[in-house]
């Protein structure tokens, strides 16, 4: 089988440099057919670090990064692949196995379309991080299909742009990567699987380390993002139901684990939780508010420079 990998980066070495070094030790060692770079023009050594490996790597502007387009771009270079593996800088991947594990599903079953692995905090993660990755990755794995949004809903589409994979066959079926989102490409791409009639697994054994401590801020611009991308790509919430209570399932779960951890942080816990519901409400309503707002409030100023359209 031709397994590919591919990473989008910008900045890697003094941003992520630890992890980033390590995944590729990682990739290096495993029986790949091609691991691909997409540098965004970084300013550090990641381009010249990611040479010595001697991995392909394609350069970039940085205004032509785009979430779904570059992604898209990595597919359609990489499509002679069986199995394409999407990574980010920041995604510690120690185990070889780990990667063979992940596709493994998609290879002994040919219904399942694509594949998203259980993320681990970081060792320096906070408690806000670690109670994130707790929540959205369980240990017992899923195999999920259109059907099942009446069950589950979102969750049937959940997965991850750090740490999943694809079939490429499934992918040229659907289009391939959405050309221009500012958000969600993975989701995206789960959702279009599964109203193909392809399954998507969540394999809880195929284990990464990754997670962020975003500050309230980053928690606020975030939410605005994925706001914008609901907004923009409302057919998905169409199809598989709003977020309403899963954002106050998790909010609660996160007041009760800061409360048994540590108390004193939970005022912390309801800022933040506020800060992503109003993130959340102004990105939703995007239209509403002008274009320097929109880039303010934003994750992805870049994405702002292109057109953008609310479906």
């Amino acid at each position: 089988m031709k397994i590919s990998v591919f990473i989008p980066t910008y900045n890697a070495i003094k941003t992520s440099r630890d992890a980033f070094i390590a995944t590729l030790n990682t990739l290096k060692a495993a029986n790949l057919y091609k691991v691909l770079i997409i540098d965004s023009s970084s300013k550090d050594d990641t381009v010249a670090v990611v040479n010595e490996y001697g991995f392909e790597c394609k350069v970039i502007p940085q205004s032509e990064f785009n979430h779904g387009g570059t992604r898209n771009n990595a597919f359609l270079y990489l499509e002679d692949s069986d199995y394409i593996i999407y990574l980010t800088q920041d995604a510690l991947i120690t185990d070889v196995e780990a990667l063979y594990k992940l596709v493994e599903p998609l290879i002994s079953d040919p219904s399942i379309a694509g594949s998203y692995g259980r993320q681990v905090p970081h060792q320096d993660a906070d408690i806000f991080a670690k109670h994130l990755r707790l929540f959205n990755y369980l240990r017992g794995s899923y195999v999920r299909g259109y059907k099942d949004r009446f069950v589950w809903g979102m969750d049937c589409v959940f997965s991850s742009d750090s740490y999943a994979a694809y079939s490429v066959a499934a992918l040229k079926k659907i289009g391939g990567f959405p050309k221009n989102v500012i958000f969600g490409e993975d989701v995206y791409v789960f959702a279009k699987l599964v109203k193909a009639g392809y399954n998507v697994a969540y394999v809880a054994d195929a284990v990464c380390y990754h997670s962020h401590n975003y500050k309230v801020g980053n928690d606020f611009s975030r939410y605005f993002d994925i706001g914008v991308f609901h907004r923009s790509e409302n057919w998905i919430l169409d199809d598989f139901g709003q977020l309403n209570k899963r954002g106050i399932k998790y909010a609660i779960s996160e007041w009760v684990y800061v409360l048994r951890s540590k108390p004193w942080l939970f005022p912390k816990s309801i800022f933040k939780s506020f800060a992503k519901f109003l993130g959340y409400k102004l990105g939703y309503n995007y239209t509403k508010l002008s274009m320097g707002l929109c880039r303010r409030f934003s994750m992805n100023a870049e994405f702002w420079n292109k057109p953008v359209t609310a479906g």
